[in-house]
């Protein structure tokens, strides 16, 4: 059975939106008319997106770009990890994460070598000055983690938390990595391999 749908026009993009018949609209003012899913992605990039560019501006007096950082996190909660497990991890794609690595690497804060599990396997760890300049940082992104939730209670902060993970989870099809960046706030485990 098909799915009818109805072309609408979505005035502040000029594009037309194709909805299923019956689908809820949200409307927010005379110059949006969405599906509430697609106004639901819009309003999730655009808060992404500018929660980015202020933690770029941050990162940035510390040398390091956003998917540099991202890299860094996913080091420090994972542990060693291989690239493919890392650009998995990190939600990056393979060239933009080699750059990265490569670049940090030659600045010293994070070291490509064999697994001590496997020696026929290469890992990405952090080097002990990566863990410090993370530590440096941590203080300067809570406040900007802090006040992008401002608007929103505990309460609200903790729903919208569920309900992305529920997004999330709906997103990974691997059980193993929706359980590993789901829970990315769970203890991390030790650092070695």
């Amino acid at each position: 059975m098909g799915v009818n749908l109805v072309t609408h026009k979505a005035p502040f993009c000029g594009a037309d939106i194709k909805m299923g018949e019956g689908e809820e609209r949200v409307e927010a003012g005379p110059e949006h008319a969405l599906p509430l899913s697609s106004y639901l992605s819009y309003l999730l990039y655009q808060t992404e997106q500018h929660r980015r560019a202020v933690a770029a501006d941050l990162l940035a007096k510390h040398g390091l770009s956003f998917a540099k950082w991202v890299a860094m996190i996913s080091l420090r909660r994972f542990g060693d990890l291989s690239m493919t497990r890392l650009a998995k991890l990190a939600a990056t794609d393979r060239t933009t994460l080699t750059r990265s690595i490569d670049s940090l690497i030659a600045d010293g804060l994070v070291a490509r070598e064999a697994s001590a599990r496997d020696r026929r396997i290469v890992v990405i760890k952090l080097t002990d000055a990566g863990r410090a300049l993370l530590e440096r940082i941590r203080g300067e992104i809570r406040p900007l983690n802090q006040a992008v939730c401002a608007q929103l209670t505990t309460e609200e902060q903790a729903a919208m938390t569920r309900y992305l993970q529920k997004m999330l989870g709906g997103l990974i099809v691997e059980p193993d990595w929706k359980h590993d960046v789901i829970a990315f706030s769970a203890p991390a485990p030790p650092e070695t391999a």
